[in-house]
């Protein structure tokens, strides 16, 4: 993805007085907008919900998600450019712990702040009130995907990952509006998930997506997005870090969605832990 602290550098003096404000609050507050809602820029810059998307377009993004995704990415390059050294043959023990404990605790910190509070709240609901919810996921994605289920099932939802591509594709035909699909695939192009949401599409399910934080195929067939960012390159210690990042976004999804039916909640925990203790 393109660097967009970059981009409103350079871009800046293009734009019209109302506009070149708000990207100049964004350049003074970098961090501090990567979680921000668009409401809460607007009222900190002293500007327009409108202003801020027109000014988001002169720079060519597509909105203000896009921006904070790129900023995102930008921000998370420049730190890790700045811990140079990688798992290599000969490394020792200090190495492998220091280096997988940076990329984790930057992806984690990274995906916290590009996933936007609103839209978390959002997906709560929309799985809390599902009549059934379908995991689909390949490979990695699907443990991750498996993880979600068995929290789920805990707190008695309906839900079920399926890993075969073939039985991915017949649960989103008898899909319904009533129902949830979520599809994990880091890279967002994994093509099996892109003909299971398809499909779900069709039957207007509703699409929930977690993908790597720029635009994809994937992300672009949901009704709602969750984005991971992760520094993955070909050594071993970052291809753990978007698994973490997925796993911690899940953790407080869970979360999330049990404390909406809090009082259930904890009956369902305790009867399911009561079976498991018993044998």
């Amino acid at each position: 993805m393109e660097n967009g602290i970059e981009r409103i550098r350079s871009g800046i003096e293009l734009l019209k007085p109302a506009e070149k404000n708000v990207a100049l609050y964004i350049l003074q507050h970098l961090e501090d907008v990567i979680r921000m809602p668009i409401a809460v820029l607007a009222e900190r810059a002293k500007t327009s919900e409108a202003t801020i998307i027109r000014m988001c377009r002169a720079l060519n993004f597509s909105g203000f998600k896009d921006l904070k995704l790129s900023i995102a990415t930008a921000s998370t390059i420049t730190v890790q450019k700045s811990y140079n050294f990688e798992l290599k043959k000969d490394s020792t023990i200090l190495q492998m712990v220091q280096t997988i404990e940076t990329h984790n605790i930057e992806a984690i910190q990274r995906t916290l702040m590009i996933n936007d509070e609103r839209e978390l709240e959002k997906i709560m609901h929309q799985m809390n009130n599902a009549k059934k919810i379908i995991f689909i996921g390949i490979g990695a994605s699907a443990i991750v995907a498996q993880d979600f289920e068995h929290k789920l099932k805990r707190i008695n939802k309906n839900c079920e990952t399926i890993f075969d591509s073939h039985g991915q594709l017949i649960a989103a035909t008898h899909l319904t509006s009533e129902d949830v699909l979520f599809a994990i695939s880091y890279s967002g192009e994994t093509k099996e998930i892109i003909n299971a949401l398809s499909v779900a599409k069709q039957n207007k399910a509703t699409i929930i997506t977690m993908t790597q934080n720029k635009r994809n195929t994937v992300q672009s067939l949901g009704n709602y997005a969750l984005y991971i960012v992760s520094y993955e390159a070909d050594i071993r210690s970052s291809a753990t870090s978007s698994r973490i990042a997925q796993l911690t976004l899940i953790d407080i999804l869970y979360t999330g969605i049990a404390t909406l039916d809090y009082d259930k909640s904890v009956v369902a925990l305790n009867r399911t832990l009561e079976v498991i203790n018993s044998f």
